[in-house]
């Protein structure tokens, strides 16, 4: 017998996997209907008086039913993977994700989720990292394990990947959240990190495992960085940090705390360009790394 959860994971599968709700789609379906049973009975003419909805989307929706035995094999096939889905319904999704306007349906993960009652921080910047960015990096994810708070970066070369070994180093949780689907972690740079932050933590994804990574897919993975965590913080950007930008963006744009932390021995790992766009974003200029720990206590 299917236990409840179970369904409710595979009627989301059916909405966002098979029938392609996207994610703003799919809040505006919850905002009209209340629930996923009625969404998946609605007809096309309801369907329809939604603002944007068209013809094409209101057919998929509809058809949603007849995919439901195909989700659940999929599930079951990610299962014999490793590959958990938690959905939006699920005790384990990220209560911080509702700050977004569209909040994922779903999230795939290969190990754990992290845990949403303790405190976290992402830390991003530039993969063109210099040897001191990348020594700043490693200390602050350093100070992040021996405080207990969870580290949570892409997983790119630079700045992530120092992040993602620094607190590994020191025995910290780090998660990483990727813009593809696990089937295209690269495996020259990636593959090897991944599998060390898999065996404490955990990697995250609002894409089936089989989804390519398209050209502004970092936009969309950086709303749920910047959406995951309680704050943000900089450890080296420069004008041509297309990524970060963008990440400082989404961080404006729904609040989220930011911080650059600027090396006492070396000064600000950035242009002067740089810094003053990311004071003009909101974020924080913290200089010297015994504002580590006033960066720790804001994180509330």
């Amino acid at each position: 017998m299917v236990d409840k959860n179970h369904n409710v994971t595979h009627t989301v599968l059916a909405l966002s996997r098979f029938a392609g709700v996207g994610p703003r789609l799919f809040e505006a379906l919850l905002h009209r209907y209340g629930s996923l049973e009625r969404i998946i009975k609605a007809d096309s003419g309801s369907l329809m008086a939604i603002e944007g909805m068209s013809a094409e989307d209101a057919n998929r929706i509809t058809g949603a039913t007849g995919f439901l035995a195909e989700a659940a094999e999929y599930h079951a096939a990610l299962a014999e993977r490793d590959i958990q889905v938690e959905t939006r319904f699920g005790d384990s999704y990220p209560e911080r994700f509702f700050e977004l306007n569209d909040p994922p349906p779903l999230i795939y993960v290969r190990g754990r989720m992290p845990d949403c009652k303790q405190k976290i921080l992402a830390i991003a910047g530039t993969q063109a990292a210099t040897n001191e960015g990348i020594e700043l990096t490693v200390h602050l994810a350093g100070a992040c394990a021996a405080a207990g708070v969870q580290v949570v970066s892409m997983l790119k070369k630079g700045i992530s990947v120092a992040a993602h070994l620094g607190a590994r180093a020191a025995n910290g949780a780090s998660y990483a959240l990727i813009e593809s689907g696990f089937d295209h972690i690269d495996a020259t740079e990636e593959i090897p990190v991944a599998i060390d932050i898999i065996q404490s933590a955990g990697i995250l994804s609002e894409h089936p495992p089989e989804k390519n990574p398209e050209k502004h897919s970092f936009r969309a993975a950086n709303r749920l960085l910047a959406g995951l965590v309680q704050a943000v913080v900089i450890t080296e950007v420069y004008k041509g940090s297309k990524r970060t930008w963008d990440l400082l963006s989404c961080c404006s744009q729904i609040g989220k705390l930011t911080f650059v932390l600027i090396d006492p021995r070396h000064g600000a790992h950035a242009d002067k360009e740089s810094l003053d766009r990311a004071v003009s974003c909101g974020a924080i200029l913290m200089v010297g790394l015994d504002k580590i720990d006033d960066i720790f206590k804001s994180l509330v």
